[in-house]
Order: C-alpha cells, then sequence, then structure tokens
C-alpha cells in the first residue's frame, strides 16, 4: 500500500492554517464574552472600586472579587488563544516562505503578511498574560464616570501623600508595581527568544540566490523592529513599577 505524505507547504495545509487562523481571531474577538456571559460593565467596574476604596480594609469586597475573577478568565482564554495564534501564523509563514523560496513568487506578500500576524499575535500573547497576572489592574480604566467619579479626586489626593492613604491605596499601588513587573519579565524573555535568530538572519542576509536573500532581509527587518519594541516595552514597564504612583495616574479613567 502506498503512503502519501502530506508537506507542511502543501495548498491543504496552508488552506487549512489560513482556516485556522481566521477562525481563532474571531475567536479573539468573540470567545471570551459568549464563554463568560459577556464582559465586565464600566458602572459594575465603578461601583465595584468605589466599595472598595471606601470599605477602609485591604480585602477585595465581594462584587469587586467577583469581577477580579471574571477579568481573570477572560484573559486568561485570550491567553490561550493567542498561544495558538502565535503556533498557527507561524506555521503559516513558514509555509509560505518555502512556497516563495521554492519558485512561487506571488507567495512573498502572503508568507510577510503572516509574519506580521506572528508578531502581532505575540504581541496580544504578553498584553494578556499581564491581563492575567494582575486583573485588577487591568480593570482600573473601565469604570464610568458615573459610578466612579466621586471618588477620582479622593484617589488622586491621597497620591501625594500615598502612605497616608487607605489600605485600598496600598494594595492598588503594589498591584500596579507588580502588574509592570510582569510586562518587564514577559517582554524581555521573548525578547531574549528572538534577539539570537534577528542576528543570525542578519549575518547570513547575503548568503544564497535571490530569494533567499529577500527571506533573511526581510525577516531580520521585521524581527529588529520587534526587538525595537519589546525593548521599549522593557524600559516602559521597569519606570512604571519604579513610579507606581505615577503610573496609577496614568491608568485611572479621566474625570
Amino acid at each position: 500500500m502506498r503512503s502519501t505524505r502530506v508537506h507542511l507547504s502543501s495548498t491543504p495545509v496552508i488552506g487549512s492554517l489560513l482556516a485556522a487562523g481566521s477562525a481563532l481571531i474571531a475567536a479573539f474577538v468573540f470567545a471570551p464574552a459568549a464563554l463568560l456571559d459577556g464582559a465586565v460593565s464600566g458602572d459594575a467596574a465603578g461601583r465595584s472600586l468605589t466599595e472598595y476604596w471606601r470599605s477602609g480594609g485591604s480585602r477585595y469586597p465581594a462584587l469587586l472579587a467577583s469581577l477580579v475573577d471574571h477579568w481573570f478568565r477572560w484573559h486568561a482564554i485570550k491567553v490561550v488563544i493567542s498561544s495558538l495564534m502565535i503556533a498557527v501564523f507561524a506555521l503559516l509563514a513558514v509555509a509560505l516562505w518555502r512556497r516563495y523560496v521554492h519558485g512561487a513568487a506571488g507567495h512573498a506578500t502572503g508568507a510577510i503578511g503572516a509574519t506580521v500576524f506572528t508578531v502581532l499575535a505575540t504581541g496580544l500573547l504578553i498584553l494578556n498574560i499581564q491581563a492575567t497576572a494582575v486583573p485588577l489592574v487591568a480593570l482600573l480604566p473601565m469604570p464610568t464616570a458615573g459610578a466612579f467619579g466621586p471618588i477620582l479626586h479622593e484617589i488622586r489626593a491621597a497620591l501625594t501623600d500615598p502612605a497616608g492613604g487607605p489600605p485600598a491605596l496600598t494594595v492598588l499601588l503594589g498591584e500596579v508595581e507588580r502588574y509592570h513587573r510582569v510586562m518587564v519579565a514577559t517582554s524581555a524573555t521573548v525578547l531574549a527568544a528572538l534577539a539570537p535568530a534577528g542576528a543570525a538572519l542578519w549575518r547570513r542576509r547575503g548568503a544564497g540566490d535571490a530569494r533567499l536573500r529577500f527571506m533573511r532581509r526581510t525577516l531580520s527587518v521585521i524581527l529588529t523592529v520587534t526587538a525595537s519594541l519589546l525593548l521599549l516595552l522593557v524600559v516602559a514597564g521597569a519606570l512604571s513599577a519604579a513610579a507606581p504612583a505615577d503610573t496609577l495616574l496614568t491608568v485611572l479613567p479621566p474625570g
């Protein structure tokens, strides 16, 4: 009995990867709300944070604890989906680059697009890991002015002397610092993984035929831009973590 091999760069596999990537993009947008019966409302977030601020304690009230758990699960779902997106779009990029290198010139645009989508999915993964790790801070920009407005000035006033603020302020400052430390850790990890690959591609950019050279140069440019953005995230995250009071002011909704 003759066996058949399905190659990654075959048309059926590429079609399946395109379909899977499209489905995952749709799932990223719609699945959390569908699985968790809706998003957190701005009014509920405002009421829960107002209750917490005025509770006089550091423990989350029931409503805020429920919303923090909901937001944790919301972003955890997105972590899973964005991880799958990275795998699918990376495989699609490899498949399309192979087709391009082996003669299908028209696949260069698709290969570049799939590579960029892989980078974007990595960015989504980083942001959702951050929000999953510290969901309270991810909730802070959400309150509507009507629900949260009355205590915004109290928080801003307390930030002028954080040591004399209520216990909730101490928790908020600690969570803001942790939120940005997670950003630093995840961005630095991805940067450390990408930098050697980018350097290797750049060193070999002039080797091989014209198509290999184009592929390597294109990938090295994309990786260099990505590495630069990750470095900015690391620096911005470190600065934000070092000044949590100033950072908290930028996270809170206007009002």
